[in-house]
């Protein structure tokens, strides 16, 4: 060697894209939808994250997707922040994909109702995160 000591492996393969993002919560693109839920799943039971931390925020979801506030919505980024803090490199993941939706939902400057569209892809992706994070064995 040269010298040099090697500090760090080389860094996991992304399990999502912006691109996915968008696709999903503006295109409504279902099939992306699974695939990255899927891998985010996987990855996210790997990196420790629980089903409790996740059913945390995903409460909050679910109340606002009973009565969609756009302002309580932007309010789950610092929710989110807090939670990514807390939970890990898990965490962190989640924070960063669920901020990158929730981004996607105001991209643009929608008018509310496709705010509520996109908002609902949303909600339809975090669902199929917690069901792939479970069935790949996420502890509670």
């Amino acid at each position: 060697m040269n010298g040099r000591r090697r500090t760090s492996q080389a860094a996991d393969p992304p399990v999502w894209k912006k691109e996915d993002i968008r696709a999903i919560i503006q295109e409504a693109n279902y099939q992306v939808l699974v695939s990255v839920a899927d891998n985010l799943g996987a990855a996210l039971k790997n990196k420790g994250l629980t089903t409790s931390q996740i059913r945390n925020v995903f409460g909050e979801v679910k109340r606002l997707q009973s009565r969609y506030d756009a302002n309580r919505l932007l309010m789950l980024k610092p929710k989110l922040a807090y939670m990514g803090a807390r939970a890990g490199q898990g965490g962190k993941e989640l924070q960063r994909v669920l901020s990158e939706a929730i981004d996607q939902i105001f991209a643009g400057n929608p008018d509310k109702d496709t705010q509520q569209k996109r908002f609902q892809r949303m909600v339809d992706f975090f669902e199929a995160i917690l069901a792939y994070h479970k069935a790949y064995g996420g502890r509670s």
